[in-house]
This record gives structure tokens, C-alpha cells and sequence, in this order.
């Protein structure tokens, strides 16, 4: 990776983490200590996350995850990784391309203007096997069906649109 992008994503970590920051001191200048312990457990838990992201060993698949809210800015993601893999290099460029294309489906189903929630999961499906899953709350689609192909499943979950798919991982 070049200095210059290196950078950039360092800035925008930076960012980030003054937001939150932010928020913290605001509510703490205001005595509301049970807003401070909400906004403290929750970004401890944010950092849980991305720690099992970056320990995948699939630096490709994690940096598409820290610069994210870069190239998405209508869209405000949290993730979960519930693997039992520890060392994904090997499905690592897989993996990216097919956030790639779930993020595709994504943004050709939700309007530019609108802000959502969107929660990315990964998880083991069987020994061999991990599902993403690109979860877009309160975004209720119709006719969707029609856009799954072999690779992607797009379908709706309640309120919510999921756009999925499955990795071989060897």
C-alpha cells in the first residue's frame, strides 16, 4: 500500500476515534455517567470486533472493513465475526471480491440520499464453508428475488435486506 493511502486511512481512524471521544467528553461535562458507561461499552465492543477482523491473517479483507466508511459514507457499519478460522489468507482476495459484489447488490437496491444501518456478518456454515452477509435494516425490498444468482442471495429478512454468500474456504 502506498504512504499516501496509508496515511489517509490513518487519518481517517483518527477521525473516528475523536468522534467517539468526542461524544464521551460531551456527556461527561453533562454528569450523564450512564450515557458515558453506554458510549464506553459500546465502543469497547466496536474494538472486540475489529480486533477478531485484523487476527483473520486476510489483510486484504480487513483493510476493506477499516476504510469503508470512506468509500460508503451513506451507510454505517458494524460487523460481527463469528469464525472459528483463524487464517484466512488463502480465500482473503475471495473474500473482498465477493464484499465487492454483495456491496454492489447493495447500493443498486438503497437510494444514494438515504442513510442505513448496515451489519456484516461472518460465520462458519459447516468446516469448509463461511457465509457473508450484508445485512441493510429497515430496507424492506420488493421483487428481489429475481436478482439471485448461483453466487449471491438477496432476499428480505423481515425489514431488513440481506444480500449473501458462501466461501469455499480450502
Amino acid at each position: 500500500m502506498e504512504e499516501e493511502k496509508v496515511i489517509e486511512l490513518i487519518r481517517h481512524y483518527r477521525h473516528n476515534l475523536m468522534n467517539h471521544l468526542q461524544i464521551i467528553h460531551g456527556y461527561a461535562s453533562m454528569g450523564k455517567t450512564d450515557k458515558v458507561q453506554q458510549k464506553i461499552n459500546n465502543y469497547i465492543a466496536y474494538l472486540e470486533e475489529e480486533r477478531k477482523l485484523v487476527n483473520l491473517n486476510a489483510p486484504a479483507f480487513a483493510l476493506y472493513f477499516l476504510q469503508f466508511d470512506s468509500l460508503h459514507s451513506n451507510f454505517r457499519l458494524t460487523y460481527h465475526i463469528e469464525t472459528e478460522h483463524k487464517d484466512l489468507q488463502p480465500i482473503d482476495k475471495l473474500l473482498v471480491k465477493r464484499c465487492k459484489q454483495l456491496m454492489e447488490n447493495v447500493v443498486r437496491l438503497t437510494d444514494k440520499l438515504e442513510i442505513y444501518e448496515l451489519t456484516v456478518r461472518l460465520y462458519d456454515l459447516a468446516s469448509k464453508e463461511i457465509r457473508l452477509e450484508f445485512i441493510v435494516k429497515d430496507c424492506l425490498q420488493h421483487n428481489i428475488n429475481a436478482d439471485n444468482s448461483q453466487e449471491t442471495a438477496i432476499y428480505n429478512d423481515g425489514n431488513d435486506m440481506v444480500c449473501a454468500v458462501s466461501v469455499i474456504y480450502e
